[in-house]
């Protein structure tokens, strides 16, 4: 894994029996270079409400012994690296090498060992399948969710799932309407409260989207 040229601080994410050890970055400001590039704005610094929530979604629900994950737009890993606690093969894809870096090195600290892929979703060059696709509050641009589309097409293996979490934004309600269309999946949702004192809100309403084939 390469160097991570990032100040980082050590947190701690709980689970029901477990806690995830996390080394997150300790100054996001410091990484913001230009806001007028989208491609260049550190989101993938934070570790966002619905990431917290589909990790625990994870933990709660998913027996992932012997299972391949790949989780897109990893950011800083927490879901992937709970998939991988939970006995799960996983590889971290994301757009910024540092948050492969940062992905692969949290699972790391969590004893799995984990993959990672530098990938553009307009010019994704992976060709592995996977049993699973997830992804955390990161399919909320329409102009990027068909190449997204193509991804689940192309790297989800025959009789896959996938799993998803957002802060109930519109634009990933109409993704996921698309995706079971075109996939011919079957949803099971839950819309949860995540609870988050550092905002002034207090708490988000998360939705999660788990999409299978019909016969599991």
């Amino acid at each position: 894994m390469a160097a991570i040229a990032i100040q980082l601080t050590r947190t701690v994410f709980p689970l029901p029996g477990r806690d995830i050890q996390l080394d997150v970055v300790d100054d996001v400001e410091s990484l913001i270079t230009d806001l007028s590039d989208a491609d260049l704005v550190p989101c993938w610094a934070e570790i966002w409400p619905a990431a917290r929530s589909l990790a625990r979604y994870v933990w709660e629900y998913l027996h992932l012994e012997g299972q391949s994950v790949m989780e897109l737009g990893s950011g800083l890993g927490l879901p992937g690296a709970v998939c991988g606690v939970k006995g799960a093969d996983v590889t971290f894809s994301d757009y910024n090498q540092d948050a492969v870096d940062l992905s692969v090195h949290n699972a790391k600290i969590n004893g799995v060992e984990a993959t990672g892929h530098l990938g553009d979703w307009r010019n994704f060059d992976l060709k592995r399948r996977f049993d699973w696709i997830i992804g955390s509050d990161v399919f909320y641009d329409p102009k990027l969710n068909p190449y997204v589309l193509e991804i689940y097409r192309h790297n989800l293996q025959a009789g896959g799932q996938l799993l998803l979490s957002h802060q109930r934004r519109q634009h990933t309600y109409d993704f996921v309407a698309a995706v079971k269309g075109d996939l011919e999946l079957e949803e099971i949702r839950l819309d949860l409260v995540e609870r988050d004192e550092e905002s002034v809100y207090g708490q988000f309403v998360v939705s999660i989207h788990h999409l299978r084939p019909a016969n599991i």
